[in-house]
């Protein structure tokens, strides 16, 4: 049995530890009150297509202050008259999973840091988007603490408490960022949780590969205001897609990194499909239309929920926006990728108006077009 700690439990959160939980771990969720409390008092439902439907109790807290601690008493102190003693954690954990989203990774690492855990037999494992959260982790505790994790499973929230799988489809991978970490330990166990749980050798080119597929009618859904339906059924905006793509797969070749498959995504074959020059635009749309009406369709993707929600600082700097940056260093023109991520980042933090850009196509073809000319 694993002792795990989910660390910013939403949606992805719940469900990994609802997974591992009702398969028989110690599972503690670190998350919002509201969400925590409702968990506690009805439990987490779990909706699986495959699977029976669950409801599980695991511990929740609200702060890491909140953890099960002891104390011992030949560490009790006497300071001013008052005694004082200090907390020890009750508990050493197996896995510290990490789903906060991306902006938020620094506060993680100050709040863990602070906090103070033992972290002697723990591994922090990053299950976030985009690339440079498992640099920013390793920085602070380790590249032998920390491993690399990606999550491909389509998830929706219908309530709160209520965690449902929509599709039998996706898993997560796992990938080291050092010799010798329990990379497979914890990909059995996501295994015998019922997930479908793969690991990789090489962590960048798993974390890069589903970069490409987060960018996926992502930034222009969010700055449109469409959904990605509708992006796709515009020639001219799903041109701007596949180009987006285009220059990201540049950059990991550039970068001597090979897309991978993931759980039910060929991340790979999307990268050679649309790095092939010969074939036109026409017939890369007809080939990716099926795959991108089943990966999206109807449903906002998550840079538009998190405009629409008011965030200040979105996860495109670590999307769109690693490969604008990694294309800089590479000598790599991303003009489509440094529209998208400087629009979005200006709409996020109010410099610009999202009314003026909402259903206006044609503003934002005129200003990635722009940026080529300016390239």
């Amino acid at each position: 049995m694993l002792n795990i700690l989910i660390v910013g439990a939403g949606a992805i959160g719940c469900f990994v530890g609802g997974r591992l939980a009702a398969n028989g771990h110690q599972v503690t969720l670190l998350g919002r009150p509201a969400l925590m409390e409702k968990i506690a008092a009805d439990g987490l439902s779990l909706r699986h297509p495959a699977l029976p439907a669950q409801t599980v109790f695991p511990q929740t807290v609200t702060a890491l202050d909140n953890l099960p601690t002891k104390m011992k008493t030949s560490e009790v102190m006497k300071t001013a008259g008052v005694l004082k003693t200090p907390a020890v954690w009750d508990m050493a954990y197996d896995f510290i999973l990490i789903t906060v989203k991306s902006p938020d990774t620094p506060q993680i690492i100050k709040t863990l840091t602070a906090a103070a855990l033992p972290l002697t037999n723990t591994h922090i494992v990053s299950l976030q988007n985009g690339v440079g959260n498992e640099e920013k982790l390793a920085a602070a505790f380790g590249p032998e603490k920390v491993i690399a994790g990606t999550i491909t499973i389509p998830i929706n929230v219908p309530e709160r408490g209520v965690i449902e799988v929509s599709k039998d489809k996706g898993g997560l991978g796992l990938a080291p960022l050092h010799p010798g970490q329990p990379v497979q330990h914890l990909a059995d166990a996501l295994n015998q949780a019922g997930l479908t749980a793969p690991t990789y050798a090489n962590y960048r080119a798993m974390k890069w590969s589903k970069l490409l597929l987060n960018i996926v009618n992502n930034a222009s859904s969010a700055i449109l205001n469409l959904p990605p339906a509708q992006i796709i059924a515009h020639s001219n905006l799903f041109d701007l897609e596949i180009e987006a793509l285009q220059e990201g797969a540049a950059v990991m070749k550039a970068q001597g990194l090979s897309a991978v498959k993931l759980p039910g995504y060929p991340a790979n074959w999307l990268a050679r499909l649309v790095s092939v020059r010969r074939l036109p635009l026409v017939a890369k749309r007809a080939v990716l239309r099926p795959f991108m009406l089943s990966g999206r369709g109807t449903k906002m993707p998550s840079l538009h929920i998190d405009l629409a929600a008011g965030r200040s600082t979105l996860e495109v700097g670590v999307l769109n926006g690693a490969i604008e940056e990694a294309g800089q260093k590479l000598g790599i023109a991303t003009p489509v990728n440094k529209t998208l991520t400087g629009i979005l980042t200006r709409l996020a933090c109010g410099e610009l108006a999202w009314a003026d850009y909402q259903n206006q196509p044609e503003k934002l073809l005129q200003a990635a077009a722009a940026e080529k000319k300016q390239g």
